[in-house]
This record gives structure tokens, sequence and C-alpha cells, in this order.
């Protein structure tokens, strides 16, 4: 029998992923992003949610930080914020209308993602087939929603996005799964990575093996380095001693040899931790440039506008920024950026609460989405939003109720 239910909250935690890094979704114009809020909304109220007094103070936060914005530039970008608030509520009325199992939903949603990607990566080998969905597929899927921008918008067929560029690699391919660019399909793995080992408490399961394979397909490099420590920082907290005493120095020994052997991996890193790039702003670059700009606007920050975040500056390599970590900093000021990473923390420790597992799990958790962060601009995306708002859905009453 068909459970309706379960499908409806599929379809909303996918909506949820799809309008973070799925480029069919995420870079369409906000329009796109308010008449699809319906679904969500409608599944609140038909399930007789009830609206936070914490979704309040927050959404009083976020009006009071764009107030002292607009009166610091003097300036009313009605679209930016209205964008922000749609995502807010995007965010919310989804994981409330889903309720805890969001988490887990999130991870089979990626799970199912993998096994989809790797046919078409597998296949996108043969170059006439790559072809074929390249030129005569993908064109089906074009949403003429999507926005112009600096960057190119690759083909995409939902499903699957055909860019496997990057890294220097010559014979290898790298797997965009549904998501804008490999990398940015490693953070949103790693973050399921470490939901799936939260939830079961276990590192070597189905789910957890298949989520790995596709960060390895991506050959990311923060994404393998991120996911080699997640490995070890596990083992570091299982109690049994032939596997931290003996696997560790093995992980270990096998992750110096290929850093120092692998050109897309140690020649990379070396690279990117350059101050300069002749194409595009390097991430230790781009945190360079925020931390000075950050400087001169800590309070309020500097904003999501184009106009005040690089002051008029409209040329596409001098206002790229690929440090998401930093470039939050900038856009909302000291005050933001520690309230929003505390609650992201403080879901993942009220998660570990809830699931009976390790409490330092939260703060490695919060440490390795700063990691991902680092070569992304993950934290305006609407799934990475809701994160700072699950501490409604593990209420220390409640937890204290289950346990």
């Amino acid at each position: 029998m068909i459970n309706v239910t379960k499908i409806t909250d599929y379809w909303l935690v996918y909506l949820l992923i799809a309008f973070s890094g799925v480029p069919f979704f995420y870079k369409a114009h906000i329009a796109m992003m308010i008449v699809f809020l319906a679904f969500p909304a409608v599944v609140f109220f038909i399930r007789q949610r009830k609206i936070d007094r914490f979704f309040m103070y927050y959404l009083s936060a976020v009006l009071t930080l764009q107030v002292g914005q607009m009166l610091k530039f003097y300036e009313l970008p009605v679209q930016t914020y209205l964008g922000l608030h749609v995502r807010l509520l995007f965010a919310y009325l989804t994981i409330k209308a889903v309720g805890r199992k969001t988490v887990e939903y999130y991870v089979d949603v990626l799970v199912f993602s993998v096994l989809v990607s790797l046919f078409f990566y597998v296949t996108s080998y043969i170059g006439a087939f790559e072809s074929f969905f390249e030129n005569t597929v993908a064109p089906m899927f074009d949403n003429p929603l999507i926005k112009t921008s600096n960057y190119k918008n690759w083909p995409s067929i939902i499903l699957y996005t055909f860019n496997s560029q990057g890294e220097g690699l010559i014979w290898l391919k790298r797997n965009s799964g549904p998501f804008w660019e490999p990398g940015a399909f490693s953070g949103f793995l790693l973050v399921a990575l470490l939901f799936n080992i939260i939830i079961t408490g276990q590192l070597n399961n189905k789910k957890n093996r298949i989520l790995m394979l596709g960060v390895l397909t991506t050959f990311s490099t923060s994404g393998l380095l991120v996911m080699a420590g997640v490995v070890i920082f596990y083992l570091v907290l299982n109690r049994d001693l032939i596997r931290r005493y003996i696997v560790i120095p093995i992980v270990l020994v096998i992750g110096v040899t290929v850093f120092l052997n692998v050109d897309f991996l140690g020649s990379k890193i070396v690279r990117k931790m350059s101050f300069t790039d002749a194409t595009y702003n390097t991430r230790f670059k781009s945190a360079q440039i925020d931390f000075q700009d950050f400087v001169k606007y800590p309070l309020f920050g500097m904003g999501r506008s184009e106009s005040t975040r690089f002051q008029g500056e409209t040329n596409a390599r001098t206002i790229h920024r690929n440090n998401g970590v930093t470039n939050h900093l900038v856009m909302y000021g000291g005050i933001a950026f520690l309230i929003y990473f505390y609650l992201m923390y403080l879901t993942i420790f009220r998660m570990c609460l809830a699931y009976d597992v390790d409490k330092r799990m939260a703060i490695f958790a919060l440490i390795t989405i700063l990691l991902i962060g680092f070569s992304q601009i993950y934290f305006i995306k609407v799934f990475f939003i809701s994160l700072t708002l699950m501490p409604v859905l593990f209420k220390k009453e409640e937890i204290s109720l289950d346990t």
C-alpha cells in the first residue's frame, strides 16, 4: 500500500535540497521558490503544526539586521531581502511539516542521488552517450526562469549535472551528481554522512559506504580530505582498541602517501594556499579580502546585495568569492555569524542527545561543516539555513522524554 505521508515528506526534503544546489531550482528567479513554497505551507497547515516562538525571534533578528544594513548603506534591496525571508520560510515550514525524520530522509535522498549519479558518471566515459545527453536530452530541461550570471550553466537533466571539469585530471572524470559542480556534491554528501553516523552510531554500513563512494567519485580535494578526517575522528571515538590503534595509523599512512603522490590532491592544496591566482581569487585570497572587508563593517556586515557587498565593483574576477565561511562573516557581521553557527551546533548537539551518541560528535560535525564551507558558498542556501532552525525539532524537554 502506498504511504502518501512518507512520499510527501520525501518530496518536501528533496525540494529543500533542490533549492539549495540543483541548478534547475536554485538558479531560478525567486518567484519559482515562492510558488513552490505553497507545497510545504499546505502540508504544514494540514498537519496542524504550530509556529514556534523561536522562529518569531529568529525572524525578528533577521529583520533587525536588515534594517541595520539599510540604515548603514541607505539602500533597500527589496528582492535580496525578500529572497532571504522566502528561504527562511521554506526551510522552516519544510522541517516543521516533516519533523525529526527530516535528517533521515535527507540521508536517503543523498544516497539515491549517488546511485543515480553513478549510472550517468560511469556511462559518461562513453563519449557518444554523454554527448547525446548533453546536446539532446539536457536542453529539454532548460529552465527559462534561470537568471543570467557570471557562471556557466552546465547541461543538466535535474538528476545529474554534466560538469566533470576541474582538479587538473586528464583521464578521470568527476561526478557532480545533481548539484552545480563536484565539490558542491561532496559537501552535501559529507553532511549526509555525518547525519547517518549520528543516526546509526556506525560508520561501516550500507548507506555510509554509498555516500563515501559518492565523495570518492567527485575527486574533490577538500571533500576527500574532510572525509578522511571524519573516518579518523570516528575511529578515535570508537571504543574498539584494535580499530583505534591499528586502523588509524593505516589510514594516516595511506592518506599521506596519496597526498604526496596524487597530483590533484597535494599540488592543488599547495596552489590553493597561495594568495594569488591567474583566473580567480583562491579560497585563501578570498578569506584575506573578506577579513579586510569585515573589519570595515563588523557589526551589521555588508549585506548580500552586490552594490553593498562589493561596493559597486562588477568585474567577475574581482568579486569572485569561493570561501563560504568568510563570505558569510562579511555579509552578516560578527554577531549574526556567531549566532548562525551556534544554532547549527545546537541542532547537531541535540541530535546527538536524541540518538544517544557521543556529544563530542557535535563539535566535530560543526568543524566539518565549516571545513566544507571553506571552499563553497553553502551557508546562504536554504538547506543550511534549515540546520540553524532544527533546534525546534529536537527540543530539550522532548529529548528527555524520549530517553
